[in-house]
């Protein structure tokens, strides 16, 4: 099996753009494509377990709920026998304080008191009964009210109840869709990346893969071919055998997108991406020979997932995804093992991906 290094361009470009805006869930593209395919059955998904969720809490709150009131009678009725209790004990020592007279001086002031503060005590209780009963039990009430209210929702209006629990969870769902769909064009980039990537894992461990390979240059190179400077190139993959050096370039385009005039040619993207690479290569790369400086072949490929041009074309092979890997093995070998090693440590270490 093939060497990969790094991440495929799309696929970091795709979650930049989702991480941007809030989605966080994908890690790769087939994650992806299984989100877009599993939508509705998704989308009913979380409709069927909020139902779930909403009749176990009917069911635990209904249980809940008679405890509750059960719970409310009891502590009201240990309430109102302590406080019919205290009428009665106040009383008896009312009268007990009354029918004694015989008392005194120091005795009586002490009686006095002691009559005046049961009575009021009295009096409070009787006045406040209610109140203190309903007091006992100010932390049940509520929660008894806020069960009945569900349970009366529930068996009134449960399509609602699921609808709002569910929302959140709905309108994050169309959300991330949404964000997916305006994205297709970097999805359909990461997907085409991706099966090149798979394709070339097939050919041997001779041959070392480098995704998104990326070379900046300080000062600029100068191309005359197009008359302008290239400060920098970023290649789809990079892969290095030893019958040279592939540069490979992944469209993942439409019929009616290889047939526009419209979109600009990847044979010049790739041909600039070549002209750049073979400036850095026999600027940094020599390979010693008794004959002399060998020369390092470098190849120019544009793989077509699904369409492709009719025709050749100069300097540059338009390859369909099942065409890629008969292609690279029909090439000769050009370096020994050891001019491999050489060539992949200097590639991979002027990487500036």
């Amino acid at each position: 099996m093939a060497k990969v290094i790094g991440t495929i361009e799309s696929l970091k470009s795709l979650k930049k753009e989702l991480n941007a805006k809030g989605v966080t869930r994908f890690s790769s593209v087939k994650e992806i494509n299984d989100f877009l395919s599993n939508y509705y059955l998704e989308r009913n998904t979380i409709l069927q377990n909020i139902t779930k969720e909403l009749e176990k809490r009917f069911v635990d709150t209904s249980i809940d709920l008679e405890q509750k009131i059960q719970n409310k009678a009891t502590i009201i009725n240990l309430k109102t026998e302590k406080l019919n209790n205290k009428i009665i004990e106040l009383n008896e020592l009312i009268q007990l304080i009354e029918s004694n007279e015989n008392k005194k001086f120091i005795k009586k002031i002490i009686d006095y008191a002691r009559l005046f503060k049961s009575k009021r005590q009295l009096n409070f209780i009787i006045n406040n009964k209610s109140n203190l009963i309903n007091s006992s039990v100010n932390s049940l009430t509520p929660l008894i009210e806020k069960d009945k209210l569900f349970i009366r929702e529930y068996n009134t209006n449960k399509q609602n109840l699921i609808k709002n629990k569910a929302k959140p969870k709905i309108v994050k769902l169309v959300f991330t869709r949404k964000i997916i769909e305006n994205s297709k064009n970097l999805i359909a980039g990461a997907i085409g990346e991706n099966l090149v990537v798979k394709e070339i894992q097939k050919l041997s461990n001779d041959f070392i893969l480098i995704n998104d390979f990326n070379l900046r240059f300080n000062p600029p190179i100068f191309y005359k071919e197009k008359n302008e400077k290239i400060n920098s190139i970023q290649i789809d993959h990079l892969l290095i055998s030893k019958a040279g050096i592939f540069i490979i370039e992944t469209k993942n385009w439409s019929k009616s997108s290889v047939d526009s005039i419209n979109l600009r040619s990847p044979i010049e993207q790739i041909l600039r991406f070549n002209f750049a690479l073979n400036v850095f290569i026999n600027k940094n790369i020599k390979l010693y020979h008794h004959w002399g400086v060998k020369t390092i072949t470098t190849r120019n490929v544009i793989v077509m997932i699904k369409n492709k041009p009719l025709g050749d074309f100069k300097f540059v092979e338009i390859k369909l995804l099942n065409e890629l890997n008969d292609y690279i093995n029909s090439c000769d070998i050009v370096f020994t093992e050891r001019e491999l090693s050489k060539i992949v440590y200097k590639l991979t270490t002027a990487n500036n991906s």
